[in-house]
């Protein structure tokens, strides 16, 4: 496993990210630990330095590691806790990066997790998931703004993960209206049983209210991915964002499989799945999301392949009235671009009680995952109103595009 730091403005003091690669005795007193990252990108990076120390945010000792990205901190004392962080710093070592997120380990455990988005740095728009993976944990929660803690679904499956922490249930994850909170640098702290282990400031970008509806807007990317093969975008209004549609089919009005009937039964049975929606177009990586009175386990089947669990018990206010309990949440982090384009299929099931079947479109760029693409912004002329323009920007995470600003 790698591990990895944020692309900083080292003039700036932000977040950078650590995991743990190796943990291993060296005597029958002493451990040591090994950690790696990737290479910053920035060009006036001079050299990172590791903290570490007995308590959270207490650190005792400090190596400067120059600008290597691995290192090996020896001479650790077995059975007790320490508490690792990583910054960076400029080749004049003027400015120094914040803390990354802690790393902590006890006796000979260590914690494995990753924040996956938002990621620091990052731009959030329309309703989004908040998605990670933690080996083991019994619950993992997130932290806005320093608000009250809001339990994700945990245990959703990351096949990714197996090697790492020797199960695929870690998967976890959060749908969140990012236009809750409006405009501007917000910040995210993420912990597994009650363990900080990410920390991540975020930019979010607005249409100027939390939800917008009736409304419609397309435009056509050109040469995006590549020169000649232009991109249609279509606001969706369930996302509250922009989805990539074929772009063939901005001249043939909306998807001829719209239908609520599957939605009526499905909150006459006090279950409803969300997004995707009947006829919906999806695009990136995204997730599969909805909500279920009572049930044990949530699971999906997409084009009748093998069910997928889904994190379940996230909380819906939204659905107290009606369920008795808001904790009726469910979601399913999802990379549409691996179905392929075209019409697909989704069932979903509350403890094997199929409660939705619908289709929906994909349209994908041409690859399951695009990396290395150069910045791209694109101006969506007259929206959310006439007389103002959205800027769209592609997000690797995202392998989609997100709302940057509104001119």
């Amino acid at each position: 496993m790698s591990l990895w730091v944020d692309s900083i403005k080292l003039s700036n003091i932000q977040w950078v990210v650590l995991l743990v690669v190796f943990l291993w005795p060296v005597s029958g007193f002493a451990k040591q630990v090994t950690l790696a990252w990737d290479a910053n990108t920035e060009r006036n990076v001079g050299g990172y330095r590791i903290y570490y120390g007995p308590a959270s945010r207490a650190y005792t000792s400090t190596v400067d590691v120059g600008n290597q990205t691995t290192y090996t901190v020896p001479n650790l004392e077995e059975g007790k806790p320490y508490y690792f962080a990583v910054t960076a710093y400029n080749t004049r070592q003027t400015f120094e990066s914040g803390f990354s997120n802690e790393v902590n380990i006890g006796g000979n455990t260590v914690l494995l997790a990753f924040q996956e988005s938002p990621s620091q740095g990052s731009y959030e728009s329309g309703v989004g998931l908040i998605r990670g993976w933690v080996c083991n944990a019994s619950t993992v929660e997130v932290e806005i703004d320093g608000g009250a803690p809001l339990k994700t679904a945990y245990g959703a499956p990351r096949s990714d993960t197996a090697a790492t922490c020797g199960t695929v249930n870690t998967g976890y994850g959060l749908t969140y209206n990012w236009g809750a909170l409006g405009d501007g640098v917000h910040s995210l702290r993420v912990l597994a049983d009650g363990v900080e282990f990410s920390r991540v400031s975020f930019y979010v970008t607005t249409l100027g209210q939390p939800f917008i509806a009736g409304i419609s807007g397309e435009g056509l990317l050109t040469d995006f991915p590549q020169v000649t093969k232009p991109v249609a975008v279509r606001w969706s209004e369930p996302h509250q964002n922009f989805m990539i549609v074929d772009a063939n089919s901005l001249n043939s009005g909306r998807a001829s499989l719209n239908s609520f009937a599957g939605e009526l039964a499905a909150a006459a049975a006090r279950a409803i799945q969300e997004s995707p929606s009947q006829g919906s177009y999806e695009s990136g990586v995204s997730l599969i999301r909805g909500w279920v009175c009572n049930a044990s386990t949530v699971e999906v089947e997409i084009d009748g392949g093998e069910r997928l669990k889904a994190g379940y018990g996230t909380a819906r206010p939204d659905t107290a009235a009606n369920c008795g309990n808001a904790n009726t949440g469910y979601a399913l982090a999802f990379n549409w671009n691996s179905l392929g384009d075209g019409i697909h299929t989704l069932r979903a099931l509350a403890d094997g009680v199929e409660f939705a079947n619908i289709s929906f479109s994909v349209a994908t760029l041409g690859s399951e995952f695009l990396t290395g693409l150069p910045p791209y912004q694109h101006t969506v002329a007259d929206f959310p109103s006439t007389g103002r323009n959205t800027v769209l920007r592609w997000s690797e995470p995202h392998q989609n595009f997100v709302i940057v600003g509104v001119q």
